[in-house]
């Protein structure tokens, strides 16, 4: 009896001494005390090394504290023994972009966002991303110049700082067999299953389509089918939808016939109400012509899948 109690209040006092250091070491990231939080989480590490919040806010301490390596070891563990979770793979990408490897962060954030379709910051991320990328194809297409870092070190991504719902991945704990219990014979009634009621799958024809509309309504050069395409308030990177308005209909409504041909549709990231899509996108006009990847972000508003962004990923 003394020795089960000597051992509860020794549980007791080592989840406490865990709380509070858990604590202190979010303090110290908070006030920007990189080096010391490192140190905080490696001691926490010694004691709990399989304590899935310590290893993520050990791991931010590093990329914080310009130590990518160590962080980067942290958070493949993490992604290896959790892969449910988003955040290491979100603050990987971001090393990553560092790096510039910026295939090996895109390919991270959209696993991240299949397992959590509604995950916003790595929605954000991703936009940021393929913008910058859209943004260093034309500087180089244009300058010839071979500096793959000029615009894509200037975007702010966002690196999180804790996770969602750790309280039960706190530890990992082994199986325990399951008790047997005896109870007292009685009928059972019977219970329907509850039936949840699953969104209908998105076929990729259905993703297609909009985009054929939309590439249509522009060779037509119909203005008001063309932007029915994009969702309601878009800006395209102007300052104001009614500014993107005026841009595009000076640049389709202008003399000559135009040709938009659209082909290669690769589907990158779908949930039931999002999807990012990447095709090749052929245009002629009479006094310019161009062969460009295009990646189109779909979101299903009401019943209908509307633009809600738009980049250029690569020049063909």
């Amino acid at each position: 009896m003394l020795r089960l109690l000597v051992l509860l209040i020794s549980c007791f006092i080592s989840s406490s001494v865990l709380s509070n250091t858990i604590q202190q070491l979010e303090t110290e990231l908070n006030q920007r005390k990189f080096s010391r939080a490192a140190k905080t989480g490696l001691a926490m590490l010694r004691q709990q090394p399989q304590n899935v919040q310590t290893q993520f806010l050990t791991a931010v301490a590093f990329q914080h504290n310009k130590q990518p390596g160590i962080a980067e070891r942290y958070y493949l563990q993490l992604i290896q023994s959790n892969p449910e979770l988003p955040e290491p793979r979100n603050n990987l990408a971001m090393i990553y972009i560092d790096q510039g490897k910026y295939d090996q962060a895109i390919d991270l954030l959209i696993t991240s966002l299949k397992t959590h379709p509604a995950y916003a910051t790595a929605w954000q991320n991703l936009n940021l991303l393929y913008q910058g990328l859209a943004s260093e194809a034309y500087r180089k297409a244009l300058s010839k110049e071979n500096n793959p870092r000029s615009v894509m070190g200037k975007i702010k991504l966002s690196a999180l700082t804790s996770l969602h719902n750790v309280n039960n991945l706190t530890t990992i704990q082994p199986a325990q067999p399951a008790k047997t219990i005896q109870v007292a014979s009685a009928p059972i009634a019977k219970t329907e299953p509850v039936k949840t009621k699953k969104p209908p799958k998105v076929t990729k024809e259905q993703l297609i389509k909009p985009l054929q509309d939309w590439a249509k309504a522009w060779s037509q050069k119909n203005f008001k089918n063309y932007t029915k395409a994009y969702s309601k308030g878009y800006k395209g990177g102007k300052a104001s939808h009614q500014t993107w308005v005026n841009y595009r209909r000076s640049r389709i409504l202008k003399p000559g016939s135009i040709q938009v041909k659209l082909s290669n549709f690769q589907i990158k990231s779908q949930s039931s109400t999002r999807a990012i899509i990447d095709f090749h996108q052929s245009f002629k006009s009479p006094t310019y012509k161009d062969k460009v990847v295009k990646r189109i972000q779909l979101t299903k508003i009401g019943d209908s899948w509307k633009i809600t962004k738009e980049s250029t990923v690569a020049v063909l």
